[in-house]
């Protein structure tokens, strides 16, 4: 394993109440959907994708645990250990009418490839459907609107955009327009009614997963899959619908001690 390389924190930014960028001092090349493990002495360490790639490196953190929050709380001049990028599962882009689903601070990984979807010679149209429980927790909207995209706000409470979670906005959508591709991330309620969607109307998915990771490259077997033994940190993050569609996805996930923590499903499914 090799050993996280420290790096200068460049900026803190407080996008929403409860989520924060980091900027660090690093230049790297990775794939979209890949993570980096994230040290901070004495806290511990913790798998992140990224936000922004094509300059310094960007992580965006949601405030959930210690970690999380002592991550919120660096300064500028602070070190942090790095190590990465890691995942061979990433997003790939096949045809020509995508369609981008992102739930709270699922947006992030999906930033990137949002702001380069002009990168290849190959035109493609971006439709984004991002939802979040209320406007405040709506993260890179002004960034989106920079883009030449498609984009569709929903909010829980109905202070942005509709209101009404993403994936109804998707099922009312493919009733009248065929997406050649779905890319999702967000939290897994959600990202089980996209699922379920986009196998009921055969449209190709892939969608993002989190799990509790302790090595981030396939030997410690703490972010496995049931029934198929899949890793998430090196089989994915990114996974293809047809590779979740019969595991444990949705249902439940593995806490520090091995036991499994059921997922808990809200009316709206943006957040659990």
């Amino acid at each position: 394993m090799d050993a996280p390389e420290m790096v200068k924190v460049l900026e803190v930014k407080e996008e929403t109440p409860s989520v924060s960028t980091i900027v660090l001092e690093k230049k790297v090349k990775a794939k979209y959907g890949q993570f980096f493990m994230l040290w901070i002495p004495d806290v511990g360490e913790k798998p992140y994708t990224f936000s922004r790639l094509d300059d310094n490196l960007e992580i965006t953190v949601k405030r959930v645990g210690p970690f999380s929050e002592k991550m919120c709380s660096l300064k500028k001049g602070d070190l942090i250990g790095i190590r990465g990028p890691y995942g061979d599962g990433y997003f790939n882009l096949t045809g020509k009418d995508i369609c981008i689903i992102a739930g709270g601070v699922g947006i992030a990984p999906l930033m990137p490839l949002i702001e380069n979807q002009r990168e290849s010679e190959r035109e493609r149209n971006f439709t984004v459907i991002f939802g979040a429980n209320t406007k405040d927790e709506l993260l890179f909207v002004d960034r989106i609107k920079k883009t030449d995209v498609e984009l569709i706000i929903t909010t829980d409470d109905g202070s942005a955009g509709e209101k009404c979670p993403c994936h109804e906005v998707l099922s009312r959508i493919t009733k009248k327009r065929r997406f050649d591709q779905i890319l999702c991330c967000g939290p897994e309620p959600m990202m089980k009614e996209i699922l379920e969607i986009a196998i009921k109307e055969k449209i190709p998915c892939q969608l993002s997963l989190e799990r509790y990771m302790k090595c981030g490259i396939g030997i410690c077997g703490s972010c496995s899959l049931d029934p198929s033994g899949l890793l998430v940190c090196k089989d994915g993050p990114v996974f293809s619908a047809e590779k979740l569609i019969n595991s444990e996805f949705g249902k439940y996930r593995r806490d520090a001690s091995g036991s499994r923590a059921y997922l808990r499903y809200k009316a709206k499914c943006q957040n659990w």
